[in-house]
């Protein structure tokens, strides 16, 4: 399976992006920028292009993640990046996630650390699901980062626009991939 991200990105932001991406390779650590928790897994080819564009650098990094596939010479599988369980039980699973979190906001609560964990990595893993979506999984990721930043800085109108934007994306990748 191979993953692309672009970006661009002005002198600074290409510098702390170019750090976070070795902590997540070399430590192979959590890391907030959900684009990136691929790294956390196995990979066979990671690619970086970088060039200059007039208001900063264009950035594109390619990810190729191992296959669980067991190959035709009998070779045992590996690790993937490909989410393991059903996408039908993670979009269940996802929903109650996503209602519970509805609930303690409307009700003016900070939704627990672990509940937004629990999300985070949901969506994580509803983004290695190919052609169920792709097109919005950018959107996505960014939508629940800016959610899990406003609950962990306890920003409740920030919490609110977040889930606001996340309920329109659910809304309209339902409406085209259902």
């Amino acid at each position: 399976m191979e993953h692309k991200i672009k970006k661009s990105l002005s002198r600074e932001e290409l510098g702390d992006y170019l750090h976070t991406l070795a902590d997540a390779v070399q430590k192979a650590t959590e890391t907030h920028d959900q684009e990136l928790a691929l790294l956390q897994t196995a990979f066979e080819r990671l690619e970086l292009k970088c060039k200059r564009e007039a208001n900063g650098f264009g950035l594109t990094l390619k990810l190729k993640a191992e296959s669980r596939e067991i190959h035709s010479k009998g070779k045992t599988p590996v690790a993937s990046a490909a989410p393991a369980g059903s996408y039908k039980a993670l979009k269940k699973e996802m929903q109650t996630t996503f209602k519970q979190i509805g609930v303690r906001i409307a009700a003016n609560q900070i939704p627990g650390e672990q509940l937004i964990r629990t999300f985070q990595k949901e969506v994580i893993e509803m983004i290695g699901f190919p052609d169920r979506g792709e097109p919005h999984y950018d959107a996505l990721g960014a939508a629940c980062r800016r959610l899990v930043e406003a609950c962990q800085g306890r920003r409740m109108d920030e919490m609110r626009q977040a889930f606001e934007s996340l309920k329109r994306l659910k809304k309209d990748c339902h409406a085209r991939y259902k």
